[in-house]
């Protein structure tokens, strides 16, 4: 089950947010990382310094452990229908 770390999450009426503007970027930026490296195929591969499945994992709690199994994970809970435009 995904949830939300609440370090970087806030409850509000329309849902919830990010407590940092600025964090939506990074947030957007690994999600574009994760789904690049999945659809490539680039299994154990970097193209940065850090992991875009780490970057997420501090955003999500329950994220499942491989690349290909977190996407699948973030695509039906519309997580890149939301932050990916």
């Amino acid at each position: 089950m995904l949830e939300m770390n609440g370090e970087y999450w806030e409850d509000t009426p329309e849902g919830q947010v990010l407590k940092d503007k600025m964090a939506g970027m990074q947030l957007a930026t690994a999600l574009i990382g994760l789904k690049f490296e999945v659809e490539a195929g680039v299994g154990g591969m970097k193209f940065t310094r850090f992991s875009s499945l780490a970057v997420l994992k501090r955003y999500f709690y329950g994220l499942k452990r491989t690349k290909a199994g977190a996407y699948q994970q973030l695509v039906d809970a519309k997580i890149y229908e939301h932050y990916v435009k």
